[in-house]
């Protein structure tokens, strides 16, 4: 996802376990190699699941990701302070 000068990297899965936090950061550390046009932009990182676990949930906030998972007819975003819902 890009908006202006920002670019979304969004890991998704079904149910989210922490071992796709290591793809993730493998993904946030080489995006910029392999897109250069966005070697410049700001870069944040988010796992998307309708399932996550509580250990896999607390390991992506205190990576600095954001959380993003479904809850009823709800989706519940969240980032180490924030949480929004949508």
């Amino acid at each position: 996802m890009t908006n202006g000068d920002v670019v979304g990297i969004v890991e998704v899965k079904y149910k989210a376990h922490e071992n796709d936090l290591d793809r993730l950061d493998r993904k946030m550390h080489n995006f910029k190699k392999l897109f250069p046009i966005y070697q410049n932009y700001k870069q944040y990182g988010a796992i998307a699941a309708f399932h996550i676990n509580d250990d896999a949930k607390k390991a992506a906030l205190s990576r600095g990701y954001f959380v993003l998972q479904r809850s009823g007819d709800l989706v519940h975003a969240e980032s180490g302070e924030h949480l929004t819902v949508l």
